[in-house]
């Protein structure tokens, strides 16, 4: 006499037969990085922001973070810049 055969378990949750499962949604490190260097230059505090996003989002999509890091190290490059030229008293200030 022979029993039935269960079927077999679902795949786990690496998908089958192991493979990782991609994340949903869409990749935007190149966006945040691209615009944490931009920002950056202009808006020191909006473009770390942004370049602490893009390292973020390269750690969820496994993607290179050097856009994120490049934003940053702009900013505190400005950053460095404003204060000495605050330091010496060179920062132009527009006047009306």
């Amino acid at each position: 006499m022979s029993y039935p055969t269960a079927p077999p378990p679902p795949p786990g949750p690496g998908g089958p037969y192991g493979q990782p499962v991609a994340p949903q949604g869409t990749d935007r490190t190149q966006l945040f990085g691209i615009l944490g260097i931009i920002l950056s230059l202009c808006c020191w505090p909006a473009g770390v922001v942004f370049a602490i996003l893009s390292i973020t989002q390269s750690k969820k999509w496994n993607s290179s973070p050097v856009l994120g890091y490049v934003g940053i190290a702009i900013a505190v490059l400005v950053l460095i810049i404003n204060i000495i030229l605050l330091a010496t008293g060179n920062y132009k200030t527009s006047t009306y």
